[in-house]
């Protein structure tokens, strides 16, 4: 019931306002009028022309350079690294002191690098 009120109330309020203006507008000189007027006819005059870019097609573009960016953030952190050579690798070389094994190795990443260049 108190919510029937306020809507009236609003109502009454809206009106009185719509009145108040309306009665404003009709003290207005010529020139401010056609200056109203003119002011209207561009604002519908640029309701008419036409966009370069519609929202439809911005947010197409938004959302496929999102996928973009996702599926190229995921295949970079999944993709195993060819330069890095792991820990233990170093530490069998050193211990091992073997210098024909680290040529191999060097074989071995030359042989991934060109594979991935390919």
């Amino acid at each position: 019931m108190n919510n029937e009120h306020s809507i009236d109330d609003n109502q009454a309020m809206v009106r009185q306002v719509v009145n108040s203006l309306d009665q404003s507008i009709e003290h207005l000189d010529g020139h401010t009028l056609s200056r109203l007027n003119r002011a209207r006819h561009q604002a519908l005059a640029q309701t008419l022309r036409p966009r370069l870019i519609k929202a439809e097609w911005l947010k197409a573009g938004a959302i496929v350079a999102l996928i973009a960016f996702l599926v190229n953030g995921w295949l970079m952190f999944m993709t195993p690294d060819a330069d890095h050579i792991g820990v233990d690798d170093f530490e069998m070389i050193l211990v091992n002191e073997d210098f024909e094994l680290m040529q191999d190795l060097e074989f071995f990443v030359w042989m991934i690098e060109q594979e991935d260049g390919n």
